[in-house]
């Protein structure tokens, strides 16, 4: 049988052998006998014999991925004693005769197997895998296995890592895992799993039941302890937060994209009650004060996940055994209140709300005090407490966009009613305030907050009065004041030493504040407003700095623009990249600035100069014809008064 493209001496470094998408229909035999890494995948290979490849009694990697594999001879790994990982992925042993002749044989010493995308189906996996009492690693991922039964693992007791997402498993027996002691990663996601009931592997630390149809997760025994540290539950059909009672070693928790609602309240009707699942609230990780510190539920979960659920309330002491908690994830629920009592969460360092129907917010004393970013965006928010933020020592980032929210004045400004300060927050290095439909930001709103971000896009109408960002001018590095349609802009801009990125497009602007001196300016954004003129003396700062300008629908003019027609010719500044900027000859049509050449606008020049001396001279004589006939007029008048007399 021929090879296809494979060269006299193939790719070898080290001992490794790199056949990868040459076209081979067989295994080479012509590479060197001692070679330990042998990569042949993306081939056409379609059986795979005892000879050429026992010739490699060396091999400890083999990659056969990706060919069209459906035969594999009896014992053929057998004559590899040092094999260790083998790599089957993505061919056809599940059709053809590859699972007539013993599956794989024996295979003493492998430790990594992948036999994903075969198209295996239940009881064919036992056929296949034969005896692998070494084995750490197996995935059969990618395949249409639909039950796992307790033979199904028998032969692979060392098992530490097993993946079967992306199949159709609808049923696990009990027992399925009893042959795998040593077993700490499990990955269940993509297939059909409706319930989990009775999850009882103590060892394992690490389980993925994502992307299923899940409406129900309990342990078997409650009151062992579980090493169980990642558990991820999003996209399935949970109606109630999991019982999580059992997993104190828990750190890592997504339940998004589910159905979860938490219950009000608890039940009535004594400890029995407490146990209604229909009520979800056993469930829920409340604090127990029989149990130490270290074993309350959740007490050392990191990252909780509940957004894209149907959550309509926190309940009072949901977030309190939660100590350790460093992101909380409430987003895309149902939310129109959210509490935090005094001292809770205190090693929260992110916490997104965002996208609810928050109307109010209530940060108790000392609550959050390692919280950085606060996402907020999105929801109804209006009349909160005056220093609902202040109190916030640590707080780095807060997004607040989307909301109805007006922010104070200085110290010696008064503000709107139902205003919330902004002064005063030390930590606070980006904030957005874009579309709250603000009305006014008064002199001072932002003193002693050095913030390097500030976002007030989208305020239609906005009035931003002199010295409202006083305070920013040495920390400011990002400014957006788009869409606010402003008519003239009362920031004196220059002052600015930090700031790189300017976003002023979508207003009624006119005219800029004057750079004389080098700035750090780099993105100028001046995009749908009035500016005809950019004149060399207003912008003369800006070349050192500017790297882009943007100006598309601007009513320009072609001439009186040097400064503007030497960044583009001279290439300094990247100006609208994406299209050609336009602009006009007094009323005529329009052109690009890039064709415009400076004789172009002499020659106008020259016009309008002869177009004022043929005026000049019409009037001069319509001056001069006026007193000649009022002159003959007058003459006239005299000769008749004498000729009567």
């Amino acid at each position: 049988m021929p090879l296809l493209s494979l060269p006299s001496h193939p790719p070898q470094v080290d001992k490794e052998v790199w056949c990868q998408g040459r076209g081979l229909l067989q295994v080479p035999s012509v590479l060197s006998r001692d070679i330990e890494v042998l990569n042949l995948s993306r081939n056409q290979l379609r059986s795979i014999l005892a000879l050429p490849l026992g010739f490699y009694t060396a091999l400890r990697h083999l990659d056969l991925s990706a060919n069209e594999i459906s035969f594999l001879q009896p014992g053929v790994f057998q004559a590899l004693p040092h094999l260790e990982h083998l790599n089957l992925a993505h061919n056809h042993l599940a059709v053809g005769t590859a699972l007539n002749t013993g599956g794989l044989g024996p295979l003493p010493h492998l430790t990594s197997l992948d036999l994903s995308g075969n198209s295996l189906y239940s009881g064919l996996v036992e056929q296949l895998l034969g005896e692998a009492p070494a084995l750490r690693t197996l995935s059969l991922a990618e395949n249409s296995l639909t039950r796992l039964g307790r033979r199904t693992f028998l032969s692979t007791p060392a098992l530490e890592r097993l993946d079967l997402h992306s199949n159709v498993l609808m049923d696990i027996e009990d027992g399925a895992f009893e042959a795998l002691p040593r077993l700490v990663h499990l990955n269940l996601s993509r297939n059909s799993l409706t319930c989990i009931s009775d999850f009882s592997l103590q060892q394992l630390r690490v389980l993925d039941l994502s992307c299923n149809s899940i409406e129900a997760f309990q342990t078997a025994e409650p009151r062992a302890e579980y090493q169980l540290a990642w558990l991820d539950l999003r996209e399935n059909k949970l109606l109630h937060f999991p019982d999580l009672s059992a997993l104190p070693r828990l750190i890592y928790l997504n339940a998004s994209n589910n159905l979860i609602r938490l219950p009000a309240e608890p039940p009535r009707g004594g400890a029995e009650g407490l146990h209604a699942p229909s009520e979800g609230w056993s469930s829920l990780p409340l604090s127990n004060p029989s149990r130490n510190a270290s074993t309350q539920p959740l007490s050392q979960l990191l990252n909780l996940d509940l957004s894209y659920n149907e959550i309509e309330l926190v309940p009072e002491g949901f977030l309190e055994p939660l100590t350790s908690l460093r992101s909380l994830n409430l987003s895309r629920n149902c939310l129109r209140a959210f509490e935090a009592q005094p001292g809770s969460l205190p090693c929260l360092t992110l916490l997104d709300i965002s996208h609810n129907a928050l109307e109010t917010l209530e940060l108790g004393a000392r609550a959050l005090g390692s919280l950085r970013t606060l996402l907020l965006q999105d929801n109804a928010l209006r009349d909160l407490p005056l220093y609902t933020f202040t109190s916030l020592a640590s707080l780095q980032r807060l997004n607040l966009q989307g909301n109805r929210l007006s922010p104070c004045g200085g110290p010696a400004e008064p503000g709107p009613s139902g205003c919330v300060a902004f002064s005063g927050i030390s930590s606070l290095r980006v904030l957005n305030l874009a579309d709250n439909e603000m009305e006014i930001l008064q002199a001072g709103a932002f003193l002693h907050t050095p913030l390097a971000e500030l976002d007030l896009s989208s305020n239609p109408g906005l009035d931003v009065a002199p010295g409202a960002l006083a305070g920013l001018e040495g920390s400011l590095e990002v400014l957006a004041l788009q869409g606010n349609g402003l008519a003239v802009l009362q920031v004196d801009l220059p002052c600015f030493s930090c700031l790189k990125r300017l976003n002023l497009a979508e207003n009624r602007l006119s005219r800029l504040p004057a750079w004389t001196q080098a700035v750090s300016l780099e993105v100028l954004d001046l995009r749908n407003n009035s500016f005809s003129l950019l004149p060399g003396s207003a912008m003369g700062g800006l070349e050192n700095s500017l790297r882009r300008l943007y100006l598309q629908g601007n009513p320009l003019s072609c001439c009186g623009n040097g400064w503007l027609a030497a960044q583009l010719h001279q290439g300094r500044v990247d100006v609208d990249a994406t299209q050609d900027l336009i602009c006009r000859f007094g009323s005529q049509e329009e052109v690009s600035l890039s064709h415009v050449r400076p004789e172009d606008c002499e020659k106008g020049g020259l016009k309008n100069i002869n177009l004022i001396i043929i005026l000049t001279f019409a009037v001069v004589s319509a001056i001069l014809l006026t007193t000649l006939a009022t002159c003959c007029c007058v003459r006239r008048q005299k000769f008749s008064q004498q000729y009567k007399a």
